[in-house]
């Protein structure tokens, strides 16, 4: 990427953002892009050079000077709160909501495995339509229910995989009602709502807005699974109103794998225990009044869910990687991604008997564009078959599953894939189905 004309330093002309995302400059970051047509970013998004070398520089600076020393545990603490406040920018939180994982599954874990459930109180867990939930926002809460007894509610869905508002508000309300009646405790009842941001299968976005309301006004703690948004679409906690937000650095942000983020308000961090502990998230102490009784006091922040060490050139790779699209600006990003994505839709409705999931308007969908052959006139139906032939000839989709028994093909573009690799795809794709 030509920094130097992002910024406009040195007597040249700042360039607009969105005209280097349609350049070929921005292809030449992406190694993969000299040879393949790479669209399962929903997946693993290849890592840009600059983040490669920010990677390798940690580490050798870490051997240089030596990991155990005092200047690279300064350097890396430092590491950390660029990181945090990169992260501030990307999702509009505050710097000490913000805890490393490696993943959206071990973040939604945090809030699965954190929170004291007890049937006494009549919690409950609501997400939507499990069968069509990615497994990482779904098995946590499953178990939870059957380990805990603990009432797990499933919203109905559409086709497209929306619910309906109005369900939502009247099963809090009964729940609400009904748990004022039935609590065994002293404690108040916990209903947490929970649901990925967008599909992971159709790019369907969910009206995470408007549930957050929903939550507020009924004491609902709100869990969002963003693996599919952040980094393809304009995220802002604040305006949301979720509690908790997990989400990876190794699909739309484009960082390396083994790295996430989880988002936890500070009000919502009252109701989580750490899962793990350890040196770094918590101290020991002896009660002055009964000395023989140990105390363990969890450090403030977000350290108390950060036991043992990190990832450190991970974490140096996903800052690099952070920086990397806010200088594009996500809203460009957004702006090409739908323009790949459209050219994919409007070139695959050329083909008869293709089932396209997913929204028509595009202002509720991501990038992602899925499809189903759905006649028994194609001599290959099978989406699993089509994406294997499609890597045959060096273009890398991905097959998913749509609930209901049905398998589509997925393509999911970012801004560094072009209109002619939408169009080139189809085309084998129509060759496939002869």
């Amino acid at each position: 990427m030509d920094y130097e004309a992002l910024r406009g330093d040195g007597g040249t002309d700042k360039i607009d953002p969105y005209d280097i995302i349609e350049s070929d400059s921005i292809r030449r970051d992406f190694p993969v892009t000299h040879k393949k047509v790479y669209m399962n970013n929903g997946a693993i998004a290849p890592t840009p050079l600059s983040t490669i070398k920010s990677i390798t520089d940690f580490l050798v600076k870490s051997s240089e000077g030596g990991p155990g020393s005092t200047c690279i545990s300064e350097y890396i603490t430092s590491l950390m709160q660029e990181l945090r406040t990169r992260i501030t920018h990307l999702i509009n939180c505050e710097p000490e909501d913000v805890i490393f994982t490696q993943s959206t599954t071990e973040g939604l874990n945090y809030v699965s495995s954190g929170i004291n459930w007890s049937r006494k109180t009549n919690d409950s867990i609501i997400v939507r339509g499990g069968a069509h939930e990615h497994y990482a926002n779904y098995l946590p809460w499953l178990q939870v229910s059957k380990r805990k007894g603990i009432k797990l509610h499933e919203l109905k869905i559409d086709e497209n995989g929306y619910f309906e508002l109005e369900e939502l508000e009247a099963l809090l309300k009964k729940k609400t009602n009904n748990g004022n009646q039935n609590n065994k405790s002293n404690r108040g009842s916990t209903t947490l709502i929970t649901l990925s941001h967008a599909l992971y299968n159709s790019g369907s976005i969910m009206p995470v807005t408007n549930v957050g309301k929903i939550a507020r006004e009924n004491q609902a703690l709100f869990c969002i699974d963003a693996a599919q948004t952040v980094g393809s679409i304009c995220v802002d906690v604040k305006k949301i109103g979720c509690d908790f937000m997990a989400f990876p650095a190794f699909k739309w942000i484009c960082g390396p794998v083994g790295m996430g983020i989880f988002y936890c308000s500070k009000k919502a961090a009252e109701f989580l225990v750490p899962h793990f502990i350890g040196g770094e998230s918590a101290t020991l102490s002896v009660d002055e009044k009964q000395k023989q009784k140990k105390v363990i006091t969890y450090a403030d922040g977000p350290e108390r869910f950060q036991a043992g060490f990190r990832n450190y050139g991970g974490v140096a790779g996903m800052e690099s990687s952070v920086r990397y699209i806010l200088r594009l600006g996500i809203e460009n990003i957004r702006k090409k991604n739908l323009k790949i994505a459209n050219v994919l839709r409007d070139e695959l409705a050329k083909i008869p008997n293709i089932k396209i999931h997913g929204p028509d308007d595009e202002n509720l969908r991501t990038s992602i564009v899925s499809f189903s052959p759905v006649s028994s006139s194609y001599s290959i139906v099978d989406s699993g078959t089509i994406v294997n032939k499609l890597e045959q000839n060096e273009i890398i989709f991905a097959e998913r599953d749509m609930g209901g028994g049905m398998k589509a093909v997925r393509a999911a573009p970012h801004f560094f894939n072009t209109e002619e690799e939408a169009v080139r795809a189809v085309r084998y794709i129509k060759d496939i189905l002869k």
